[in-house]
């Protein structure tokens, strides 16, 4: 049965590790530039997935694979900041959404006031959720911010 909403799972960190590598590799050009602002080679992508260290990452599954995938970074300040993708063919299914919101309401949980994502001008869906969760957008150049308050 395939899960329809985000679940925190227990998984090792190599597991996890693998999972994201497998899930950014199955993101095309644009979807990859979109998520790490800019292009970034398969092997860079490889590099990036084992270093980074998350403090929660969700997951939606859909056909046997995480299709959309969210970390969230937890800093100082009571502040955290999200990267989110979904792979392109199932994009504009509301993935993105439910992993957005839910991303919110575990900052929330952990006492984070505020989370800020970064997303290329190009990215209009994740300008428009920004927006539509009540975030404050920034635009310099070709680069956005977003911060939303979780209090809300």
């Amino acid at each position: 049965m395939e899960r329809s909403s985000p679940e925190i799972l227990s998984l090792t960190l190599s597991t996890l590790q693998q999972s994201r590598i497998e899930h950014y590799s199955r993101l095309s050009a644009a979807s990859r530039s979109q998520r790490f602002m800019g292009s970034i080679s398969d092997e860079a992508l490889t590099c990036f997935a084992q270093q980074s260290r998350p403090d929660l990452t969700l997951a939606i599954e859909r056909d046997s694979a995480p299709r959309g995938m969210l970390e969230l970074y937890f800093g100082e300040n009571a502040h955290a900041e999200v990267g989110l993708s979904v792979e392109d063919a199932y994009q504009g299914r509301g993935l993105g959404r439910t992993l957005f919101k839910r991303a919110l309401s575990e900052a929330r949980a952990h006492n984070m006031l505020t989370v800020d994502a970064n997303f290329v001008r190009s990215n209009i869906a994740m300008h428009k959720l920004c927006i539509d969760e009540g975030g404050d957008v920034e635009c310099i150049g070709s680069e956005c911010t977003a911060q939303l308050r979780t209090n809300c």
